[in-house]
């Protein structure tokens, strides 16, 4: 019977191995796959440009805050956030922020763990601030759609 077990435990091995493989690469062809991440560099750009705007509307549509999943870490809170967290941060914007924020993402790296799931890790300057974060996403894609279900920001030690 050790020798069915083992031969067993083998072969999950090399299943889970090959799956890997295959999602790493996104499941997907080169092409697709570069396609894809530029959907999600390009919710990066949208990301600053609603922060340095202060457009809640445009940051509130990058993340799938309905989803009871969604979580986010920030640099300046003591526990994670919600989406009830979340929106009340946007209400803030909404009704105190002034565009002119200075953040900048840089050294993103992309990467696919199914067609569906990625995640980016990222250096982001705060400008305004003079603080620099490590910054690592979770996206997650519905249909065509690609949003972030988490986020989590932390300060690079002085």
């Amino acid at each position: 019977m050790k020798r069915k077990t083992k031969w067993f435990g083998v072969v999950g091995a090399l299943l889970l191995l090959a799956l890997s493989a295959h999602y790493s690469r996104g499941g997907t062809s080169r092409m697709d796959t570069a396609a894809q991440e530029q959907k999600i560099e390009r919710i990066l750009d949208s990301y600053v440009k609603a922060v340095n705007g202060a457009d809640a509307d445009l940051l509130e549509s990058l993340f799938w805050t309905a989803d009871p999943r969604f979580s986010e870490v920030e640099n300046d809170r003591g526990k994670p956030l919600g989406a009830r967290e979340f929106h009340e941060i946007s209400d803030w914007i909404r009704q105190h922020a002034k565009p002119g924020n200075k953040q900048r993402f840089y050294n993103t790296k992309v990467y696919f763990l199914t067609p569906e799931v990625a995640y980016s890790v990222s250096m982001r300057d705060e400008l305004d601030v003079k603080k620099t974060s490590r910054v690592t996403l979770i996206y997650l894609k519905r249909g065509e759609e690609w949003r972030i279900i988490h986020g989590h920001f932390s300060y690079v030690p002085d």
